[in-house]
């Protein structure tokens, strides 16, 4: 019996993409009934640099939503936004009716009668100030207040309550934004490229930029008659080649990781804000692009380079991985698993695959391939409600929400 349900908007193949990865896409859409309980394939007029489900779901219509952005490279600057869009898995259907089964094909069908909504609807668009949106997240204890990295510097806050077709007219609003987070200096050439909100503390940012420094803001410090913070809590230079990516120990609030282009890995103690050191990494080479701590252990973390070389480390010995595996291709992110703490995620910079990994089975712990992208993935996120589904987008404008078959991943930790 087959309960899948498989949405796909046909993608239009560019002269950019090579012709091996449209045959690539062509011999995985074949196998998409057998790989898949869930696929949703959308194509976007940008593409998105971030994604992030909302931790929120309407349990009638088995609504989720997704933070999004539009990436123009500053071809159309009034283009560039960070969006949010709803998209159904459709598991409040009734599949098992005996009205579903169709006999020729021996399975169950949904009822035709039933409108499906087949692609992601945009619910809320917030225009981007200035530059691109490199990531944006949404905060743990408030999730209507949205930070996003700019490839200009600064870091932008939004408040989602105050966006939307007619509540800035409403409000009588004409910001661009809520806050902007940036230190005043003159000749700065910098990108922020990562943010990470702290689990224990509501309104701590991490963010990482090019420059290779980190800094720690507290929008608690928000006054609305000056929107812009200049001055953050705390500051380091950490890589001077640049800093890719910040992460926050989850059950902890002063202690994150850092990686960056010089192959190192730093971990940071606000509470001992002058002291710190690095640890450079002979397995690591071409540069960090991506780090994580688990959710469950906080001494694990994973970090991912440009190689295709990732590494789980305990932070106590930094120095000694405890296990290394290539994703074959450079990785531009990771995401743990948040309810299964040995499954991890990569995503492919170049070769559009992520795959899935259950490190808990030693001698191949790949579980699976999606190969539905034809460019790099730029961003995923697994879902808050279901445990196997998961959003990635691409350099190829698809904006994917998918699940694996139930009989591949059914043995691991299902």
């Amino acid at each position: 019996m087959s309960t899948d349900l498989l949405i796909e908007t046909a993608p239009s193949f560019s002269s950019s993409i090579p012709e091996p990865l449209q045959q690539r896409y062509t011999n995985w859409k074949k196998n998409t009934r057998l790989l898949y309980e869930y696929l949703n394939t959308n194509s976007t007029k940008w593409p998105s640099l971030t994604c992030q489900f909302m931790p929120d779901m309407d349990i009638a219509s088995d609504k989720h939503r997704i933070l999004l952005s539009s990436f123009t490279s500053a071809q159309l600057p009034e283009d560039e936004a960070i969006y949010i869009s709803e998209i159904s898995t459709m598991k409040h259907i009734a599949w098992s009716s005996l009205n579903n089964f169709h006999m020729e094909e021996m399975e169950f069908k949904v009822d035709n009668q039933v409108k499906l909504s087949k692609n992601l609807t945009e619910t809320i668009k917030i225009q981007f100030p200035e530059g691109d949106c490199n990531r944006a997240r949404y905060m743990p204890q408030n999730p209507d207040v949205i930070a996003s990295a700019s490839s200009l510097g600064s870091v932008y806050i939004f408040d989602r309550t105050k966006h939307g077709s007619n509540r800035p007219k409403i409000l009588g609003n004409t910001f661009k934004y809520d806050m902007e987070l940036k230190e005043v200096e003159s000749g700065c050439n910098y990108e922020a490229s990562s943010l990470a909100w702290n689990y224990q503390r509501s309104g701590i940012l991490a963010a990482s930029y090019s420059d290779g420094d980190v800094k720690i803001w507290d929008i608690t410090k928000y006054n609305k008659a000056q929107p812009q913070l200049t001055v953050p809590d705390l500051r380091w230079q950490v890589d001077k080649e640049g800093a890719n990516e910040v992460s926050w120990m989850v059950h902890h609030s002063s202690i994150l990781a850092v990686c960056g282009e010089g192959n190192g890995l730093t971990i940071l103690d606000t509470r001992t804000p002058t002291t710190f050191s690095t640890k450079r990494h002979s397995c690591h080479t071409g540069g960090i692009n991506a780090v994580q701590f688990n959710y469950d252990n906080d001494f694990l973390l994973c970090s991912a380079d440009s190689e295709g070389t990732l590494n789980i480390c305990d932070i106590r010995q930094l120095e000694h991985p405890v296990k290394t595996w290539s994703h074959l291709d450079a990785v531009s992110t990771i995401q743990w698993n948040p309810k299964f703490p040995t499954v991890i995620a990569s995503a492919g910079q170049n070769d559009g695959l992520v795959k899935i990994w259950d490190l808990a089975q030693e001698d191949d712990p790949l579980v699976f391939i999606h190969g539905g992208h034809m460019l790099g993935v730029n961003d995923i996120a697994w879902n808050h409600h279901d445990p196997w589904v998961m959003c990635s987008v691409s350099n190829d404008n698809s904006v994917h929400i998918w699940k694996p078959a139930a009989n591949i991943v059914n043995g691991n930790n299902s």
